[in-house]
C-alpha cells in the first residue's frame, strides 16, 4: 500500500527520522520517489506492506512533531 507522509520544511527525507524509521521498520518502506515540495511543506510518498495496520500507523506518526498530514494514498489516483 502507498503511505503520504508530509512533513514541515525543515525535514525534507521523513525516513531519515528516527521515530519515523522505527514505526515503519516493520512493514519495510520504501520511498517511491523524491519528496514532492509545496506550501512550504514535503510530502513522502512511501511503499509499505499491505497488512501493515493502517490507523495504528496513522496515530503513531502524527504523535511526531515535525509531521503535519499522514494517509493513504490510494494506487488509482495521482498525488494531491
Amino acid at each position: 500500500m502507498n503511505l503520504v507522509i508530509q512533513t514541515e520544511n525543515k525535514e525534507k527525507d521523513v525516513l531519515v527520522i528516527q521515530q519515523v524509521k522505527e514505526i515503519l521498520a516493520p512493514y519495510h518502506p520504501i520511498k517511491t520517489g523524491e519528496p514532492f515540495y509545496l506550501d512550504n511543506q514535503f510530502y513522502n510518498y512511501l511503499t509499505i506492506d499491505n497488512n501493515a495496520p493502517v490507523a495504528q500507523l496513522i496515530d503513531a506518526l502524527m504523535q511526531i512533531e515535525s509531521i503535519v498530514s499522514v494517509y493513504q494514498k490510494p494506487l488509482d489516483f495521482p498525488p494531491m
